[in-house]
């Protein structure tokens, strides 16, 4: 029926979606209806029961390879049966961070390769897909990498000589770290930074004899940003994506006393030099400075690699280093794996943290391909000297940079996924940061479309438990968050959507935090990364251990440990069932965006974090696109933006820079004249120096056309063709005067703060809507493309039903209600006829407090009493007298009686109070399910009964506890076995059922 104002409020009075959230939703009986369409009702059983492709991958980490078959055996049927359907394969020395790992196999051993085609065997008896990162160690590299094929640097010298005269002598070396003075960041590099020359494969690129002159070199504000413009600054991973590419954007513009050197003055003396160094040159009348430009290796190594397979990091400008790696351990994974009839999903090349090398042997030739003209004599701008004028040396830096951050794309990325694609698997990078140096030089984004999982990370605060922590005005140290999101997985999203890949993928939860999180606590940071666009996490990390080694067992010192020794194990299933269910849904049909903002042709090019663009406003979501997908993908089509794999957006919005690639321009001049509208100022010169100085009269042509006599102010909308340039409005003023609301608003902003995101199939409109807060939450949220009747699904279950909406122009109305850091799915199944919602909210009529003793049974073989402890009342484990509960970590079961008057006529629940940290329920021996996320309470169905009934409630804590105790014990006297070690200053955590316990009916 359809439902007016005066119904919407007479049914939501009754019919608040989800405001005792599990209280009757999930268990109401929906009244027969027509048919349900097919794809819906194929749709809804997956969402019940998730497909094996939907459910959740993991680290998978074999250090110093300490792993047996009994191991190997225990984690992967435990994953399948807790549902894993998929893990990385990562082979490593010891965990990270000084922390102690034992020797087990080496790796690539006959030892090593039995266990492996063990793992491969098992996994295809179990359905688990295993991908493979391509190094021991990170990132790619090895013994097999020698220092010509390794990362380079370039480096400069100078000497001045006068002329005329015929010289004939050594050049001078540069300097083993001349331009490289404030290197901080990259992985190990006080070992190699500070190497002499001679151990570093110096080698020559070009020399140059330029005139000495006053007035040639920079000596102001604009040498500040000389080392981010060459291409040689190094930064924090911490730094946000506008304090990468913002000083390399800053524009150098003539300044009074700039006597640059023409380009023709130049003299190119690379055929005068031997191979020992010595030039041969007749110097010409004048003083003259000869600049030497070579490379060294940076000398870079793997990180934490296994001593056997230890080595160089490969060169990532030059698809030789990936080739190596790929002819020298992949075909080992491929044909090992073969034996046993199996074959890696994919291979993997995990996060960049090489440093920023900037060189490549070949850069002369690449440079001249990519960018159309010969890099030689502009080389000296490198070191601050203008060549032809302020800007034309600005444009060659910025040619530079972006022909590495081709190269890394083409000859790195690109071919990986070559030799990937040629043995019949996929690739996996996370080849877009965090990077560690943040300023290698990259294209984030056509990094990360080459592959076929592009990946980014996500971690978790240090004290996330505390929300405060997690605000947008904290440092990224603290939350790990760039003002309130994650730092890179919208740019990974954006990335999937535009190369038309259908999986978004990310490391999730790493943290160096041990043993504090479980699957309560893990929740909202994963929902943080749904509405960001993830819809394939992997899990960081499970950490494979030999049964033998005891529990907790040997630990990564960097992952949130996920694995058969965590306590909760055993109750971890609901909650991979959450994340299989979510991303099922969030990888169907494709994202809803209404604006594309293009970034720009420059390098570096990482797009920032989630976040309400200025421009946009709250309510519209997004995409990033880089200039490769603006060109060679984007189309325009019956007025909206298209890409070939089925996303559209209505409106382009331009980066408000001076410089634009004219191939960018001639395409945004065809879109618009196809019927695009397109956002933003005009550009003023092209970015590049290729055909310069033809180039920028082509553009400027090309603005004349499409913007005309736009002036940004007064006159702000021209039409081109069939579509629109609009000049000085925001994006949210063109939407809206195109009628185009908000996709997804809610009322109470200020009582309340809600994440989204939104799914188109052709069968219903998907929404995910998540409590961003640990508090509850109502809101009338309304829904803009919401065609068909309103249902509410739930992931924690996978149960589904009616609810009460408005419809008004188009959109939907739904009242909904969360707990705290609580998401649910809202779908609108296409062409289906609304019924009546049950109400899901009853007032209840009874409530029974068990405020009575409780008998708790705890596990001796882990120290706690051998036999059951009274409780008078619930309370926390560690103010206990006993000190054999307050260190307990484990499990705990709880037993109580109470006795009802008469049976429920309704629904019944018994409400868990808080619990610390996850719990499962029975009634009356029926088995009620785990409760792990908020609300805290199992429903009791038809087992609750008039008289006396039997309630029990089995407890999981964590480890800390038990392992503070340990650490004051002689080690043949201690209960658990680790490698961590905790803080000093770590405290006992809270643990047990501790209520109040009410029962509702």
């Amino acid at each position: 029926m359809a439902l007016n104002r005066r119904t919407f409020i007479r049914l939501g009075t009754l019919a608040t979606a989800g405001c005792a959230l599990h209280d009757t939703l999930l268990y109401a009986t929906v009244p027969a209806v027509q048919p349900e369409n097919r794809a819906v009702g194929v749709l809804r059983k997956h969402f019940l029961e998730p497909p094996d492709a939907s459910k959740s991958s993991g680290y998978w980490w074999w250090f110093n390879g300490r792993v047996d078959r009994n191991g190997i055996t225990r984690d992967l049927e435990e994953f399948h049966n807790k549902g894993i359907g998929e893990v990385l394969l990562v082979n490593t020395a010891g965990g990270l961070g000084g922390v102690p790992y034992p020797q087990g196999a080496k790796f690539l051993s006959d030892e090593w390769r039995a266990l492996y085609r063990h793992a491969m065997s098992e996994a295809k008896r179990l359905n688990i897909g295993v991908g493979i990162n391509m190094s021991s160690g990170w990132c790619m590299g090895g013994p097999w990498i020698e220092p010509q094929d390794a990362g380079r640097w370039y480096l400069q010298a100078e000497m001045e000589l006068d002329g005329p005269q015929n010289f004939s002598g050594a050049l001078p070396l540069p300097g083993n770290r001349s331009g490289y003075k404030h290197v901080f960041n990259p992985p190990g590099y006080k070992d190699y930074i500070d190497l002499p020359l001679e151990q570093l494969d110096y080698r020559d690129t070009a020399v140059v004899a330029i005139p000495v002159q006053e007035g040639a070199r920079l000596n102001d504000r604009r040498a500040a940003v000389l080392p981010a413009k060459a291409n040689r600054r190094d930064a924090s991973n911490f730094a946000r994506a506008s304090d990468v590419y913002g000083p390399a954007l800053f524009e150098w513009s003539p300044a009074a006393g700039d006597r640059p050197i023409a380009p023709e003055a130049v003299i190119d003396l690379s055929n005068c030099i031997d191979p020992e160094g010595n030039l041969q040159w007749a110097v010409p009348q004048g003083k003259w400075k000869i600049i030497r430009t070579g490379h060294r290796m940076t000398g870079s190594r793997l990180m934490i690699a296994q001593p056997e397979a230890d080595g160089l990091s490969i060169g990532w400008f030059d698809r030789r280093g990936v080739e190596i790696q790929f002819e020298k351990l992949g075909r080992i994974f491929i044909e090992e794996a073969a034996r046993v009839g199996n074959k890696p999903l994919y291979f993997c090349d995990d996060s960049f943290e090489d440093g920023f090398p900037n060189w490549t042997d070949r850069i002369i030739t690449q440079f001249k391909k990519y960018r159309g003209y010969d890099p030689v004599p502009y080389l000296p701008v490198l070191s601050g000297y203008l060549v032809g004028s302020a800007g034309i040396s600005d444009r060659f830096l910025h040619d530079y940079r972006k022909t590495m951050a081709d190269l890394m794309a083409d000859e790195h990325y690109g071919r990986f996924a070559e030799l990937c694609h040629e043995h019949g698997m996929l690739v996996q990078n996370e080849s877009a940061g965090p990077s560690r140096s943040a300023t290698v030089c990259l294209d984030g984004m056509k990094n990360l479309g080459r592959s076929d999982f592009p990946m980014g990370e996500f971690w978790l605060g240090i004290t996330h438990e505390d929300e405060a922590t997690l605000a947008a005005d904290q440092p990224y140290g603290v939350s790990r968050l760039d003002s309130g999101y994650n730092k890179v997985t919208k740019m990974v999203a954006s990335a999937a959507h535009t190369y038309g890949k259908k999986m978004v993928s990310a490391e999730a939860f790493t943290s160096m935090r041990h043993w504090l999180d479980y699957p309560g606590s893990l929740k909202q940071s994963l929902d943080r990364a749904f509405c960001e666009g993830v819809n394939r996490v992997a899990i960081h990390t499970l950490t494979a251990s030999r049964p033998s080694d005891g529990k907790p067992g040997y630990e990564y010192g960097a992952g949130t440990h996920f694995n058969p020794n965590v306590t909760w194990w055993e109750f971890s299933k609901p909650f991979l069932d959450y994340i299989a269910r979510s991303q099922h849904l969030l990888r169907q049909g494709h994202f809803v965006a209404d604006v594309l903002f293009y970034t720009g042709d420059f390098a570096p090019n990482v797009a920032p974090q989630k976040h309400v663009p200025p421009t946009l406003g709250a309510g519209y979501d997004y995409d990033h696109c880089n200039e490769e997908v603006l060109v060679q993908r984007l189309e325009s089509r019956a007025g909206k933006l298209i890409l070939p794999d089925g996303m559209t957006y209505r409106l382009l919005v331009l980066p408000d820079l001076k410089r634009m690639s004219l191939e960018a321009l001639e395409k945004i001049v065809s879109l618009v004249q196809k019927g695009a509208t397109v956002l933003g100022p005009p550009p003023g010169e092209v970015s590049g120096l290729k055909n310069y100085p033809q180039c920028d009269g082509d553009l400027k042509a090309l603005v004349n056309k499409l913007w005309g006599s736009l002036d940004g102010h007064q006159r702000t909308t021209g039409r081109f063709g069939k579509g629109r340039i609009i000049w000085g409005k925001s994006a949210r003023e063109v939407l809206s005067g195109d009628g185009v609301l908000p996709d997804f608003e809610y009322r109470e902003r200020d009582k309340a703060e809600l994440d989204f995101i939104h799914r188109k199939l052709p069968e219903a409109d998907v929404y995910f809507v998540s409590n961003r807060h640990g508090r509850p939450a109502t809101a009338v949220c309304s829904f803009r493309d919401a065609a068909g009747p309103a249902e509410l699904w739930d992931p924690v279950t996978g149960k589904s039903q009616p609810v009460a909406f408005d419809r008004r122009a188009g959109r939907a109305d739904v009242q909904l209600q969360f707990h705290a850091f609580q998401s649910w799915f809202l779908v609108f199944p296409h062409g289906a006829k609304a019924v009546r919602p049950i109400p899901v909210c009853p007032a209840f009529q009874n409530r029974l407090i068990l405020d009575r003793p409780w008998s708790v049974a705890f596990d001796a073989a882990w120290g706690g009493p051998a036999q059951p402890v009274l409780f008078g009342s619930l309370t926390d484990w560690t103010a206990h007298e006993d000190e054999r509960i307050r260190y307990y970590s484990g499990k705990a079961v709880y037993h109580t009686t109470f006795s009802l008057p008469h049976e429920p006529a309704g629904q019944a629940f018994i409400d868990l109070g808080t619990v610390k940290n996850i719990a499962s329920v029975k009634l009356n021996g029926q088995d009620l399910g785990i409760v792990w996320t908020a609300p805290w309470h199992a429903a009791a169905g038809n087992s609750m009964r008039s008289g006396n009934n039997e309630l029990e409630v089995t407890v999981i804590n964590l480890w800390p506890n038990r392992l503070l105790k340990d650490a004051t014990l002689p080690k043949s006297e201690r209960l658990t076995t680790t490698n961590i070690q905790l803080k000093k200053d770590a405290r006992l955590l809270s643990s047990g059922l501790l209520g109040p316990v009410t029962v509702k009916w």
